[in-house]
Order: structure tokens, then C-alpha cells, then sequence
């Protein structure tokens, strides 16, 4: 049984409140376009590149208007960010056999830069959940192959995703059980293909040697560029302070 249009758009906000890319897969044509003040009529594949990764930031949509009419439709709503910020757009959509066949996003408040840097912004929020998964392979696919790496261990420096893949896959293993991952304070400053972010990460865990449990947080900076069409990590610089009378990092220091 087809879902009603009412439904189906309804579902469309839903799969972005939850990170369900399985559901909105599900609710697009296999023909499916899209367009807004950025985006011309760009394809199903291209949208889940330059669209789908705002979901990571995007907590909730309160649906203001929607009415339907035919095989079409106009939704007005209000979305709330995760950082508690909102703002207020309006969509069209064209349907078919009960799938989305097109959507257009009207809005004013976002131009180009704030645009590209929200995509940065999705980017580098998006690492946190395979890391919370400690899927290494998951993680790597955000990386570009000749990523440069600085981390908190020796040696100097780790080049190349495979080089940096094994490493964090090694992280991953020195836990016991899961591993929580938070970043705050992001910030973002992207222009044309390139753009750097940095925040304070946090990880806690059992540690799978001696079952010690940690909570450490830390400085990371990410250096980032636009390739064929899709942002990459192609550098991740992670820092502690230490105590220069001791010499030893400081682990204990929180936000």
C-alpha cells in the first residue's frame, strides 16, 4: 500500500531527525532530483553527497504548513540544529507512485560560504559515528587516500589512509567493549575547495590491557578539501598539553 503524500513527505523529516538513510533511500525515486538556490536539479547519488550529510547536525523539523495537492506538494517548516540554532524553509515536492520524483528547496538566510561550510561542518561531525562503532574502514572513507596524519603517538607522522587506517584500527582494538566519542566546540573556516575546523574531542572507555577506564579529551584539527566533488579529510593534526615541569601530557584537563 502506498503511503499517502501527507506520509510520505512526513517521512522524508523523520529520516532526517533519526540519521535513517535506509528510510529516505526508500522514499526517492531511483530518477530523483533535486534543486535549491545552490543546487541545479543535481542527481539522487549527488544529493546524497551534498544533502544527506546536514542530517548529522539537524535535530528536529516542526512542520508548519503542507498542503498537497495532486502529485504535488509544498511543506513549510522550521528546523532546529543540533547546536540549538533554527531556521525556516519551504520545499516542493513532485511525486510518483509514491515515492519523491523532485524537490526544491526555497531559502534566503544561507548563501554559498555558510553553504560550503556546512558541509564541512557534516564532514567532520560525521567521524564521531564510526568511531563510537570503532569501524575503521567506515572511518576511512571520510579520509582522502594521501591523508596526512600528526596523532598523539609516535612517529612523527602517518601518511596515507591505509597507514592511518591501521593505526586507528589499532586504537580501536586497545578498548574493551565500546567507546564513547564526543567533540565540542567545532568551528569551521572553509573558502572555495579548501577549508580547516578544529574542537576539543573527548573518548572514554575501558582499556583492554589493564581495564583501566579513561576519559581524555583533546585538541583536534582537521585540514579539508573539496575533491571531484566531495569533501575530504586530508589532514588530522590531534595534540595534549603536557606539564612542562613533568613532562607528562595532561589528561586530566576537561572544558
Amino acid at each position: 500500500m502506498k503511503p499517502s503524500p501527507e506520509d510520505l513527505i512526513r517521512s522524508c523529516y523523520k529520516a532526517y531527525e533519526t540519521k535513517d538513510r535506509k528510510l529516505i533511500e526508500g522514499l526517492l525515486t531511483e530518477d530523483f532530483t533535486f534543486s535549491s538556490p545552490l543546487d541545479d536539479n543535481i542527481s539522487r547519488e549527488r544529493y546524497f553527497e551534498r544533502c544527506w550529510p546536514n542530517s548529522t547536525h539537524l535535530a528536529r523539523f516542526d512542520i508548519l504548513n503542507l498542503f498537497v495537492e495532486g502529485d504535488h506538494a509544498f511543506a513549510r517548516y522550521r528546523a532546529q540544529a543540533s547546536d540549538g540554532s533554527s531556521f525556516t524553509n519551504t520545499e516542493f515536492f513532485t511525486l510518483r507512485d509514491g515515492k519523491i520524483r523532485h524537490m526544491d528547496v526555497f531559502f534566503g538566510s544561507e548563501d554559498g560560504q555558510s553553504a560550503t561550510e556546512n558541509e564541512v561542518r557534516a564532514l567532520a561531525e560525521a567521524t564521531a559515528t564510526p568511531c563510537r562503532a570503532k569501524d575503521a574502514t567506515a572511518l576511512m572513507d571520510l579520509y582522502a587516500p594521501d591523508v596526512l596524519a600528526f596523532d598523539l603517538i609516535n612517529p612523527l607522522r602517518y601518511t596515507g589512509s591505509e597507514e592511518v587506517g591501521k593505526r586507528v584500527g589499532q586504537w580501536f582494538d586497545s578498548f574493551d567493549g565500546p567507546i564513547g566519542y564526543e567533540m565540542k566546540d567545532l568551528k569551521v573556516a572553509a573558502t572555495g575547495g579548501a577549508a580547516f575546523c578544529h574542537s576539543l574531542n573527548c573518548v572514554t572507555g575501558t582499556k583492554q590491557a589493564d581495564g583501566q577506564k579513561i576519559e581524555m579529551w583533546w585538541r583536534a584539527t582537521l585540514g579539508c578539501q573539496k575533491i571531484d566533488g566531495k569533501w575530504l579529510i586530508t589532514h588530522a593534526h590531534s595534540s595534549e598539553p603536557f606539564d612542562m615541569e613533568t613532562g607528562r601530557a595532561s589528561l586530566g584537563l576537561k572544558p
